[in-house]
Order: C-alpha cells, then sequence, then structure tokens
C-alpha cells in the first residue's frame, strides 16, 4: 500500500517537473515572443516594381518579391515594436540594386496568449525604393601610364 502512494508521488513531482520545463526561460524568468509579418513592395528610383529581391528579417525565412515587387516575411522573436528587414539584390547575372535595411514599426493586430505575447505586423505601408548599383570609374586625365616603358 505505502509502494503504490510512493509510486503516486513520485509520478506527480515528475509531471510537476516536466510541466515547468516546459516554459521557455531566457535565464530571467518566462521568455516572452511575439509573431510578426511584414509585407510591401519594392520598386526602382522611377517607381517600378523589382523583381526577384531577397528579403529578410531576424528570425524569419528569406522570401523573394513577386513580379509586381510585393512580399511578405513572416518571422517571430522577443517582443518589439520594429523590425529590421533587409532588402538585398541576389542577381545571378550580376548585382544591379544597393542592398538596403528598413526598420518598420509594428503593431499588435491578435493577442497571444501564455509566452506568445501576440501577431504583430507593419504599422504603415511599406514601400521601399532601391537605387541602382552604378560602377564608378575615375576621369581620365589623358596621360597614359604604365609599367616598363622607357625614360
Amino acid at each position: 500500500m505505502k509502494f503504490r502512494h510512493l509510486i503516486y508521488v513520485c509520478a506527480f513531482l515528475s509531471g510537476l517537473v516536466l510541466t515547468s520545463c516546459n516554459k521557455p526561460d531566457d535565464g530571467e524568468g518566462e521568455l516572452e515572443f511575439i509573431w510578426f509579418e511584414v509585407s510591401g513592395k519594392v520598386v526602382d528610383m522611377a517607381g517600378n516594381p523589382i523583381e526577384g529581391i531577397t528579403v529578410m528579417a531576424e528570425s524569419a525565412e528569406s522570401v523573394q518579391t513577386d513580379a509586381d515587387g510585393k512580399f511578405t516575411v513572416n518571422g517571430g522573436g522577443k517582443p518589439a515594436d520594429s523590425a529590421a528587414v533587409q532588402f538585398v539584390d541576389r542577381d545571378e547575372e550580376g548585382k544591379k540594386y544597393v542592398s538596403r535595411t528598413v526598420v518598420v514599426d509594428l503593431v499588435k493586430y491578435r493577442d497571444g496568449h501564455g509566452w506568445n505575447k501576440g501577431y504583430f505586423r507593419n504599422r504603415d505601408e511599406v514601400v521601399v525604393t532601391l537605387i541602382e548599383d552604378a560602377v564608378i570609374t575615375p576621369p581620365s586625365s589623358g596621360v597614359e601610364t604604365g609599367q616598363g616603358g622607357e625614360q
């Protein structure tokens, strides 16, 4: 009889320990977490959409802009009122646009529960303008220089 009670007590205590281990911990108590979504459009200096730009944010899988320059990137992390989003041209034929990082304001649109503190998305419409990457060559002075010439 006492052995059966001991088994129940051990089972209860191990369940209590396992339950407390399910809470994410950052060393300072319970970890808070949010999910976020940032969507928008990438355009060139003339306002034309740019297809194929890689869009990245911390703790998010990267995506590429579609034919209309549109993107949606989803991620998660510690609660914040903004997310840094990076736009990179990774064209296989050669980089055409300069990379850019934009900080996007986030607002909560749905509550979470437990350690999930909610679901957030961009506050305002995100339109990112990328400038073309130009190769700058110094002006020619008209004097040719070379190695091993006669003096």
